[in-house]
């Protein structure tokens, strides 16, 4: 698969615009330079002089271009800079003099030695055209060149922030792979029926995390069946030790969330919640719409052990990666709490909608 990069796009765009501009400023030069002609009408040979000068100074123009193109001149001193386009020009000038001569020679048959006098005057009545179309060009280039550095910064950030969320992603389904593996392969000596059961619940999870893993986002609805078939794996683990109840907004069904989002919050909640409740431990999972947010609240009896920070200190990786992908997907426009109560510990967490 052909990858798009946005940056060889622009690329692409400014030859396109140079070529146009290149044309449009020569002939505006061919315009100009008719008033001050105005006896070429009478000789064809001086209108096929003054018409070819252009050409040649079009032609020079464009091997100057890749002259220019060499080298990075947004990264020269601007004193620098006007030093070498003024030197530069000046012989880029005598070069299309000496074309200009040859070419009226072989077109017209005009001698080919000029006066000193000539040569100077020559000179300074088309020095300008040159300068000027350096200016333009090195001006355009230099800001091209600064805002390509700036898009590719841009566009570098945005692989890099795909990327660190893809690996925060990714830290999550090993996790539970782990749990319930272990969990799968302590159940087949004391009860196969039941280890059958759980491995076809972590084949269906599985299933699910092949098909809709690679989105970036996913409906909520889609996201609880997900956590449904997680936690009926917990009950087979837990039996009457776990109790799990819903209440979920049909308003919010539709409404997308990151993927795999609520998974380490629900497995934190009985992580702690069986070490720390008075057992069967109770999970409650809650969805509405409030105002122009999407609210989930994931509730577990009794309390998470340790201090329960988001930070280097937090009480595990999971947590920690739900609130990296919430800053990196909806940068001021989330928010994340962890309330404690008498007997209960809730994590809210609230998505701006976007309309």
């Amino acid at each position: 698969m052909t990858s798009f990069n946005p940056v060889k796009n622009r690329i692409s765009n400014r030859k396109y615009f140079f070529w146009y501009g290149h044309s449009l400023y020569w002939i505006a030069v061919l315009i100009q330079k008719i008033p001050l002609n105005l006896d070429l009408f009478e000789s064809f040979e001086l209108f096929l002089s003054l018409v070819s000068a252009v050409f040649m100074g079009f032609f020079i123009t464009c091997i100057l271009r890749f002259v220019y193109k060499k080298y990075s001149w947004y990264r020269f001193k601007l004193y620098y800079l006007v030093i070498i386009i003024f030197i530069c020009n000046i012989l880029i000038t005598l070069i299309w003099l000496y074309a200009v001569m040859i070419t009226d020679h072989l077109l017209t048959g005009y001698p080919l030695d000029m006066t000193y006098y000539s040569i100077l005057r020559w000179t300074t009545n088309n020095y300008l055209i040159m300068f000027l179309w350096s200016c333009l060009y090195l001006g355009y280039k230099i800001w091209e060149e600064s805002n390509n550095q700036k898009f590719q910064l841009e566009h570098e950030r945005s692989l890099l922030k795909t990327a660190q969320l893809e690996m925060l992603r990714y830290q999550i389904n090993p996790h539970f792979l782990f749990n319930t593996l272990n969990s799968a392969r302590a159940l087949v000596l004391v009860d196969p029926p039941q280890a059958r059961e759980m491995l076809t619940q972590i084949s269906e999870f599985l299933r699910y995390s092949l098909s809709e893993g690679k989105k970036s986002t996913i409906p909520l609805e889609k996201e609880m069946e997900a956590i449904n078939n997680y936690l009926d794996i917990e009950k087979i683990r837990y039996k009457e030790k776990l109790i799990v109840e819903y209440n979920i907004d049909p308003k919010a069904k539709d409404f997308d969330i990151p993927v795999f989002l609520i998974l380490p919050i629900v497995e934190n909640a009985i992580k702690h919640g069986m070490k720390t409740t008075t057992l069967p431990l109770r999970i409650k999972l809650n969805a509405e719409v409030v105002n122009d947010f999407i609210q989930i609240d994931v509730v577990n009896s009794g309390s998470w052990i340790g201090d329960i920070k988001i930070d280097n200190n937090s009480t595990g990786t999971g947590l920690k990666n739900v609130q990296k992908r919430l800053e990196n997907m909806y940068p001021d426009n989330f928010h994340f709490e962890i309330i404690k109560e008498d007997s209960f510990t809730h994590v809210v967490m609230k998505i701006k909608i976007e309309h």
